[in-house]
């Protein structure tokens, strides 16, 4: 790469004085506990992570109807199996764990689908509208405004039974499959057994994804192969080079594990929209007890200072995470600019991909993260129903966008 310009020297400046402003905020005891603090930084390591890898869940279906390309899918099921082996060890050496096994519920297939369509208009999803604030903030604002919006309508569905009975359960323990319960015998709790079963599944989505690839690449352009320099410094080594798909997967599976070790519990991000929703409207005036009247969820969560609530501060880690990944490549001026642009029925397409986002993750009790990423890791066969009702909703949501657009386009606006 080379030397820097004055406007690059500028971003990488500001970058390492993001990353030097939470730490100092954590020092100074601002956030209210360790585990907030420890959250946060997470939270920014995911960001930084997920900008640096280009690694979006959405992208499980978007790129796969969008480009053929099912690269995605097939690092996602390496990422689930590496964190299964994660949590696997923990619940062997007797760690007390708040594992996510969800209910195989009518409302977990419905939210699969109606997230899937979401994410599909929004090409986003739950943590991807934080990841695209610095890469395309016009569309990550509207979407997670809509988001907020659908989150708060869908709280009172949460305890519904449409949501939490579950189809069928594996024993006493969870209202939902939990794979260790069927391996009980094999010596380590179930946990071993448990663990076959999802490389098993991994495995098995991986090989019909690689199979779905073959059937429809060639309808697709070709991608154009950029020749990267064959020497980098090692700046650009820690800094700027792109992290393949393998490698961001990695990553996020030793993050995973990391909030599992310090918080016990997984990786959640969409309830946050809500209470933020919910916040939004107690400071513009609306009775508190109203909102909890409706939505049945506690005071505590409209009210909760920001520095004091470890969700909020995951979240802003997420998106502080994705502009110093940004700003330390030297990118951002360009990139940013870009994704101001934005035409005017665009924001119809965007508001609408949050709403139905949002309201899904209540029937289905998560998101990307909370319903399928985390469900797969905890041993939960929620998480892989989710994931092909949520490929579905995808599939169908991207043929709608594909229309919308050519229709956009006809009409110039």
């Amino acid at each position: 790469m080379k030397k820097l310009n004055l406007k690059q020297l500028i971003e990488l400046v500001v970058g390492f004085a993001l990353i030097a402003l939470v730490l100092i905020l954590g020092a100074l005891d601002v956030f209210a506990s360790t585990t907030v603090f420890i959250k946060c930084l997470i939270g920014i390591g995911l960001g930084y992570a997920l900008t640096r890898g280009d690694f979006g869940f959405a992208g499980l279906s978007n790129r796969a109807c969008r480009q053929g390309s099912t690269k995605l899918i097939r690092a996602l099921m390496l990422m689930f199996v590496i964190s299964a082996l994660i949590v696997g060890g923990l619940i062997v050496s007797g760690t007390s764990l708040n594992l996510w096994v969800n209910p195989i519920s009518w409302g977990l297939l419905a939210g699969g689908v109606l997230f899937g369509i979401g994410m599909a208009f929004s090409s986003c999803c739950a943590t991807g509208v934080l990841q695209d604030f610095p890469i395309g903030l016009s569309r990550a604002f509207i979407t997670l405004i809509f988001f907020g919006v659908g989150v708060f309508l869908g709280f009172p569905l949460m305890k519904t039974g449409f949501a939490q009975n579950s189809l069928f359960t594996s024993g006493d323990t969870y209202n939902g499959v939990w794979f260790v319960d069927w391996f009980k015998w094999d010596g380590a709790n179930g946990v071993i057994g448990a663990l076959l079963l999802t490389v098993l599944l991994a495995v098995l989505v991986g090989s019909i994804a690689k199979w779905y690839e073959k059937k429809v690449a060639k309808n697709f352009p070709k991608e154009e192969i950029q020749v990267e320099e064959k020497e980098y410094t090692t700046y650009e080594r820690f800094f700027v080079k792109r992290w393949s798909m393998t490698q961001t997967a990695l990553v996020i599976a030793i993050l995973f594990g990391l909030l599992y070790s310090v918080t016990s519990a997984g990786w959640g991000a969409s309830t946050v929209y809500g209470n933020w929703f919910g916040s939004i409207l107690v400071h513009l005036g609306v009775d508190v007890q109203t909102l909890v009247d409706f939505t049945e969820r506690s005071e505590a969560s409209f009210t909760t200072p920001l520095f004091s609530s470890a969700g909020y501060m995951q979240n802003i880690g997420i998106i502080v995470g994705a502009f110093v990944g940004l700003l330390l490549s030297g990118k951002f001026t360009k990139i940013f600019k870009a994704g101001l642009k934005i035409k005017p029925l665009e924001i119809l397409l965007f508001a609408a991909g949050g709403l139905l986002m949002g309201f899904g993750t209540r029937l289905s009790l998560g998101c990307n993260v909370g319903a399928l990423y985390t469900p797969i890791a905890n041993f939960s066969l929620a998480g892989w129903f989710y994931f092909f009702f949520l490929f579905g909703g995808g599939y169908l949501g991207n043929m709608i966008r594909k229309g919308f657009y050519k229709k956009l386009d006809s009409s110039k606006l």
